[in-house]
């Protein structure tokens, strides 16, 4: 009875809301809606992404356009789900997440706070605004490691604490926007510290910290911040 519950509340959302006009119950249980037979990942097609992607899209876990493919986007999007709800960071649609019914479960901000929140742990980046997170993306901020830096020593820690962005790159409109620094290459960066800090888009967000100390995303994830004005100037980005 229970994952017959949650795999309605992933169809229909959560409380079992009305299925579209002319769609019975009875339909929406069919076998399409037992889950996916085996995990599900880059490469995969079909009824199950389609029904994921729309779940995700519509509490905030952004995968771009909803068309049953299942492709970077989609696989960015499902790691976000999984840290927001501290499930193994697989990147894959398997039964057990299709029954959790995770996928329609918002994750919630900390400072309810408008601007970014960044939670170092779950290595999540959070678009919030009236108190509500409007967006949960992956992303992949500082390993610890060390690393050579202006001729010394430095350590690949992201900082903590609340910040402002105050400044884009000049390349940002232009034919190539990619800038490249000393440490490697960043897609439209928006800096929130003098220290180089930015968010900005990377063709490498794995589900674990991997960078230099700034916040990535992928480049369609930054594309889509920046044209919804969510990485605008004066933005505040909470880190903790």
């Amino acid at each position: 009875m229970t994952a017959n519950l949650s795999r309605r509340s992933l169809i229909l959302g959560a409380g079992g809301a009305a299925v579209a006009a002319g769609t019975s119950l009875a339909l929406a249980e069919s076998a399409h809606a037992a889950g996916p037979s085996t995990p599900l990942g880059i490469g995969s097609s079909g009824y199950h992404v389609t029904q994921f992607q729309l779940a995700m899209n519509a509490n905030g876990f952004w995968c771009g356009t909803v068309d049953g493919q299942f492709g970077e986007l989609t696989q960015q999007a499902v790691y976000a789900v999984q840290k927001t709800h501290r499930r193994a960071r697989t990147g894959k649609i398997d039964l057990a997440l299709w029954d959790s019914g995770l996928a329609r479960v918002r994750a919630t901000s900390r400072y309810q706070l408008d601007g970014i929140e960044i939670d170092l742990a779950r290595q999540l980046l959070m678009v919030v605004r009236g108190g509500i997170v409007e967006v949960a993306l992956n992303t992949s901020t500082g390993d610890g490691s060390t690393f050579r830096f202006n001729g010394g020593w430095a350590r690949a820690i992201t900082p903590t604490g609340t910040f402002t962005i105050y400044r884009k790159s000049v390349q940002e409109t232009s034919t190539n926007p990619w800038v490249t620094a000393e440490l490697g290459t960043m897609y439209k960066p928006r800096y929130f510290d003098s220290r180089g800090f930015a968010v900005h888009g990377s063709t490498s967000i794995p589900p674990y910290p991997a960078s230099h100390g700034c916040a990535r995303v992928s480049t369609r994830a930054q594309n889509y911040l920046l044209s919804s004005g969510f990485l605008n100037m004066g933005v505040k980005v909470r880190i903790y």
